[in-house]
């Protein structure tokens, strides 16, 4: 998923008249591809009005994110550990970016919890608690422009992965391989 995806999805977001931007809108779906592995559209209710999928702008957006969750679910699914957070590009100023980030771990939180059945986020084993509990003080992060550097752009790209790689494990943990499922051989990670 590049960022030119990003900017797709949020005009499209935007013409259909969605209260929730792409970064959002992307951070709840994984939350609930993670919650439940969820298939289904029903999601889509958070997202666009219902009332409008008549018109041609809530159409176009509605098979956007439609196309989204599949190809997000196969990058959650895969072994090459693909998957990474739909995030504006690099060229937006910093601080963009990282309230997008935030807006990002928030609907992923909001997705999580959406899925998942009360007690069994409390219960994840500690290295997977330890990524829920450092989301939810990414999804409250802010930056002043004017205080943003190299080192803040440094910080921001090591958060990034720390999500991807978290969101990964919150996956893996809450969606183990069923008894019988065919198992891939380990990959390098």
């Amino acid at each position: 998923m590049s960022p030119a995806n990003f900017h797709v999805l949020q005009d499209a977001l935007r013409r259909a008249g969605a209260t929730t931007d792409a970064a959002e809108c992307h951070g709840t779906l994984c939350g609930i591809v993670c919650a439940a592995a969820a298939t289904g559209d029903g999601w889509l209710e958070n997202v666009l009005d219902e009332s409008a999928a008549g018109d041609a702008p809530t159409a176009e957006c509605r098979q956007l994110l439609l196309d989204l969750s599949e190809d997000t679910r196969e990058l959650l699914c895969a072994p090459d550990m693909g998957f990474y957070p739909l995030l504006p590009a690099d060229d937006l100023p910093l601080p963009q970016r990282v309230a997008a980030l935030g807006e990002w771990c928030r609907g992923f939180l909001y997705g999580l919890s959406m899925g998942r059945t009360p007690g069994v986020l409390e219960n994840l084993a500690d290295e997977a608690g330890e990524v829920l509990r450092d989301m939810t003080e990414i999804a409250r992060v802010g930056l002043d422009a004017q205080d943003s550097d190299e080192q803040d752009e440094n910080a921001y790209t090591e958060i990034v992965e720390y999500v991807r790689v978290g969101v990964q494990l919150l996956f893996e943990e809450l969606n183990p391989p069923q008894p019988g499922a065919h198992l891939s051989a380990p990959g390098l990670h």
